[in-house]
């Protein structure tokens, strides 16, 4: 396997230049995509009245590029450097976000232009964030991944509380469509970060003759499924992310519509998984050395419906908000404690020409039936009704525990990973 790039393992990261640049980078993308986030609902629910499937139909947009591109962004990212990439993500999702204040100041924003927006921006960032963490590995070397994970889960949750709680007064005082222009502006700064980088990467290594794209795609698909931890790791986050993608088309409709809460408290709440996600980000590390990885994300995954029980439970008012933000802490902080070290383990085991197809292949199984989530949330929020169907939601969430537990990845301890551990079944504990 040829040795990665990256910084010898001492000191803080933080004094690494390049890294900061590039977790800054991200942590402003994810600051403004929380004003997004905000602002699509808003526009969609307060301002265009859309309807319950309507609004699944933003999300359905919103999730179906993952299923279309990731195992072609994969392959992208093994045939070019990876950084070139991501600035010009960056750029285009500046200009698609930017025809929202446009449309308004010139005319009217249509459900069309939603789908449009939500599903173009959706593409370039599958296509981005595969080639950002597949870069992580050659920006820092393969002894900092997890602490380059960790710090990164961190700054970007903090991003995300930033964001999600600007977000709801940002649409309050300039308005939904004018406040997208904050995401903009933080692509193009993100660009910029990207852009002042020192560090060049290796060339991607030739293309070997007579290989075809789909003969490459194979290649990532087959090093996934084949292998035994990562493939358990990959199929719990498949079920977590359909379930989690089911609540997410409708939740934001539920608290708006049905609890009447304000385009603020919405942000606020939303943002409360910030601090949750902060102290996920800086708690994994220590417990994985302490446990291993495997029950560090079983327990992890064991917090997510307990979590979500008070999204059901809860009534209008001040009281109802404190229990979802509470939940909400604690949902967020387990996911990032779990994604964050789900995903070292697997840049960890995968060899270095297969990073970019073995990071996509994983997404691209996990994340292909959100759109097909978003559809079925919404089909079932217009028959039984948007409790009900959060009630069944909740009760899915025990799937992905489920499907973690029955694997290799229970046996997983403090030992070492190797790419020996990856193919091997291990003791059971």
């Amino acid at each position: 396997m040829p040795r990665r790039s990256g910084p010898p393992a001492q000191g803080s990261l933080w004094r690494h230049t390049d890294f900061r640049r590039y977790a800054l980078a991200q942590g402003i993308s994810v600051t403004g995509g929380g004003v997004t986030t905000i602002a699509l609902s808003v526009l969609a629910v307060v301002d265009l009245h859309a309807s319950t499937f309507n609004v699944a139909l933003i999300a359905f947009a919103s999730k179906l590029p993952p299923l279309l591109l990731s195992l072609h962004a994969g392959l992208l990212a093994d045939r070019r450097r990876k950084r070139p990439l991501i600035i010009t993500c960056d750029l285009l999702c500046a200009a698609v976000l930017l025809t929202l204040p446009i449309t308004q100041a010139l005319a009217r924003i249509t459900l069309i232009q939603l789908y449009a927006v939500a599903f173009t921006v959706a593409a370039l960032q599958v296509i981005g964030s595969n080639a950002a963490i597949s870069y992580l590995p050659s920006l820092l070397g393969p002894d900092r991944i997890k602490d380059g994970n960790s710090k990164m889960g961190a700054g970007n949750s903090l991003a995300d509380l930033i964001g999600t709680n600007t977000g709801g007064a940002l649409v309050t005082t300039l308005g939904a469509a004018r406040a997208v222009t904050i995401d903009a502006a933080s692509y193009l700064a993100s660009a910029l970060l990207l852009w002042r980088i020192k560090h060049r990467e290796d060339p991607p290594p030739p293309r070997r003759s007579g290989t075809s794209q789909w003969a490459e795609i194979r290649e990532g698909l087959t090093y996934t499924l084949n292998t035994p931890v990562v493939r358990s790791i990959v199929l719990s986050n498949t079920a977590t992310s359909f379930v989690l993608a089911a609540s997410s088309a409708l939740w934001s409709l539920y608290l708006l519509r049905e609890l009447h809460w304000s385009p603020t408290a919405l942000g606020i709440v939303m943002g409360a998984g910030g601090v949750g996600g902060i102290l996920g980000a800086l708690i994994w590390q220590p417990l994985e050395r302490r446990w291993g990885p495997g029950p560090v994300m079983l327990g992890a995954l064991s917090l997510n419906p307990l979590a979500q029980v008070p999204l059901v439970l809860a009534g209008p008012g001040l009281g109802g908000q404190v229990a979802i933000g509470t939940g909400m802490i604690i949902q967020t902080g387990a996911a990032v404690c779990h994604g964050g070290l789900q995903r070292a383990v697997r840049q960890e085991l995968a060899p270095d020409e297969l990073q970019g197809r073995a990071q996509a292949t994983g997404s691209w199984l996990a994340f292909s039936l959100r759109p097909f989530a978003a559809l079925a949330a919404g089909a079932l929020g217009t028959w039984l009704g948007l409790r009900p169907t959060l009630t069944l939601i909740t009760v899915a969430l025990v799937v992905p525990f489920l499907v973690l537990w029955n694997s290799p990845v229970r046996g997983l301890g403090t030992a070492a990973l190797t790419p020996l551990t990856a193919t091997e079944e291990p003791a059971n504990p």
